[in-house]
């Protein structure tokens, strides 16, 4: 029997590990529920270089793509809506029972994009952990950190995000509804401090980013100053300790959303990016 399930990358060049996670979490439900071998999302051409996390070698890429090129079962974001239910694994069971896929003894079939959003995956939570804490130097990096925390204290994780893929907002601009979007140092720092007025010595701070500055810096050094520069891989490690936190502080990303979901815990956004409608917030 030779069944493939293909979790496709979101782009020639390939996204974030936020928002890779998701196929990668469909693909794996698809491959429990059609009884088929899980291939991709390939990290290869990515270029953050994720194939060195997750050991898959830069040519990987090659067998997902050989089996997008035979015919195939596409299951799309309109076969999932068509099907009423929101849980990604009896979505696809319904799509595949209408088509008599499961009868096959041999198929390819693919699942693609974020659409579904995470409520659709949470039966893939357990696999994503695992997949995280086997990939390359994780479980170094996370017992490094993790075996300085005080268990008495509350562990609060910062995530500042300044790469050049987040805009900044210039004066008179409202960042209401734009995602990747740089949020104020100063922001992140007004709040740890609230955080610390209220908590006293009760609270840790340890604080992730993907690119340092003066806002990153500071933070550091007001908060954490015994903070340590990790060596290695650190993309899969920091996004285990932001889901092991008490409480995440967020950046206006895939990456802290993730965190978010992974961990199912407290956290907090900033609201001037948040659109207030019917007396919810939205992030979009």
């Amino acid at each position: 029997m030779a069944r493939f399930v293909v979790a496709e990358r979101l782009s020639i060049r390939g996204e974030g590990l936020g928002n890779e996670m998701i196929p990668w979490a469909k693909g794996f439900i698809a491959g429990q529920v059609l009884n088929a071998h899980l291939i991709g999302p390939s990290w290869g051409l990515n270029r953050r270089k994720y194939y060195k996390n997750f050991q898959t070698g830069r040519l990987d890429f090659a067998l997902e793509d050989l089996l997008k090129h035979l015919p195939h079962h596409a299951f799309t974001r309109e076969d999932y809506l068509a099907t009423g239910e929101v849980d990604f694994g009896k979505a696809i069971a319904k799509w595949a029972a209408a088509g008599n896929l499961v009868n096959r003894r041999t198929f390819v079939a693919t699942v693609s994009g974020m659409w579904g959003g995470y409520s659709s995956i949470r039966s893939a939570r357990p696999f994503l952990w695992a997949k995280l804490l086997n990939s390359r130097d994780a479980m170094r990096n996370v017992y490094e950190i993790a075996s300085r925390l005080d268990r008495r204290k509350l562990f609060v994780a910062v995530h500042m995000r300044f790469g050049s893929e987040f805009a900044i907002v210039g004066d008179g601009e409202s960042p209401r509804g734009k995602f990747n979007v740089q949020i104020p140092g100063e922001w992140y720092l007004s709040l740890c401090e609230s955080i610390r007025s209220e908590m006293g010595d009760r609270a840790q701070f340890h604080f992730f980013t993907d690119r340092g500055g003066p806002a990153f810096d500071e933070a550091v050094r007001r908060y954490n100053p015994g903070q340590i520069k990790q060596t290695g891989l650190t993309e899969c490690s920091d996004l285990l300790l932001m889901s092991m936190a008490d409480l995440r502080v967020c950046s206006i990303s895939s990456y802290s959303l993730m965190a978010g979901f992974l961990s199912n815990g407290l956290y907090i956004w900033y609201e001037p990016q948040l659109t207030y409608a019917d007396g919810f917030y939205t992030l979009w």
